[in-house]
């Protein structure tokens, strides 16, 4: 089997997450393949730590990538109760001690590698309502072939995005994952085609529990178009927020870019380039604002349906 390969930058970036973690007495989950775990604490002992040391003061917790992934398929598919006993059990050791707790995966990488695009997505929401339960930290890392560009992922970058709004409510969306019953609601995708159509229904099923079926047809071109844009133009996970805030409702779409959004005028034969004017006929304000490490576009819909758009 060929796996994908983390280049020296990937190996210094989980390193160096590895070691604040201790650096702030926090304790250490990392699910790797065995190659990489080697390689990552062949590096932590230049930085002068000793993962061995680690281990006996119950501060360093490792998976084997595959092996743990091969403990997690029944028939072929991703069982979430497996998941949640073997991955979840040792993240509940590693909070035994009340210590905070970051996190290195990369199961959801080799399933993408495999192909298992829609399992490593399964995997990905899983990891999410694990970090509901525990709230620690996750690093992630993902083929760099998956993204169709040369460097990897800002892991980073992807720890920050997987912070997540969405409390425990009533309502469900269409992939049966809880909805907020409160102001706020975000997910984070993956930089893939299929990740648009994803958070266009997300958009939508968070306003229906709502009760504000009248804006689901603009909010989902909206954000369809956002992502689209974050898609193409960051080539980066980003994060798709949905909040309510005095009156009205923000879409908001988080990435890596950190390269102002600017509105550019489509000749008339142009088959794409309109995704900003779409969003600013649809919506009553919209704009960017800078986030550490990339931006934020969003537009803004009003509650009130009498109220007309401020072309």
């Amino acid at each position: 089997m060929s796996f994908y390969t983390l280049d020296s930058e990937g190996f210094g970036a989980v390193a160096r997450f590895v070691a604040d973690g201790w650096d702030q007495d926090e304790c250490v989950v990392v699910v790797a393949t065995a190659a990489h775990r080697a390689a990552v604490e062949a590096l932590l002992l230049e930085l002068g730590h000793d993962p061995a040391a680690r281990v006996a003061a119950g501060r360093y917790l490792t998976l084997d990538a595959e092996q743990t992934l091969s403990e997690l398929f029944v028939d072929g598919h991703l069982d979430p109760d497996l998941f949640m006993r073997r991955v979840g059990e040792v993240v509940s050791e590693a909070s035994g001690a009340g210590r905070p707790i970051r996190g290195f995966g990369e199961m959801v990488a080799v399933l993408w590698q495999r192909g298992q695009i829609e399992e490593a997505i399964d995997l990905e929401l899983l990891w999410n309502e694990l970090l509901r339960e525990y709230d620690f930290s996750l690093l992630c890392a993902y083929p760099t072939g998956a993204f169709d560009h040369a460097e990897l992922v800002d892991v980073r970058r992807v720890c920050d995005l997987h912070t997540d709004l969405m409390p425990v409510g009533a309502a469900t969306s269409t992939d049966g994952a809880r909805l907020a019953a409160g102001h706020a609601c975000s997910r984070v995708y993956l930089p893939t085609a299929e990740s648009v159509p994803a958070a266009r229904h997300f958009v939508v099923d968070v306003l229906r529990a709502w009760d504000h079926d009248t804006l689901t047809t603009d909010a989902a071109l909206i954000v369809s178009e956002l992502a689209t844009n974050a898609l193409t133009h960051a080539a980066s996970p980003f994060r798709v927020v949905v909040d309510r805030r005095r009156g009205g409702l923000r879409i908001g779409v988080e990435d890596a870019a950190v390269t102002p959004l600017r509105r550019r005028p489509a000749a008339v034969d142009d088959v794409s380039g309109r995704g900003v004017d779409i969003v600013a006929a649809l919506s009553e304000r919209w704009g960017y604002s800078p986030v550490p490490g990339g931006k934020v576009v969003w537009a803004e819909l009003t509650l009130d349906p009498g109220r007309s758009r401020a072309g």
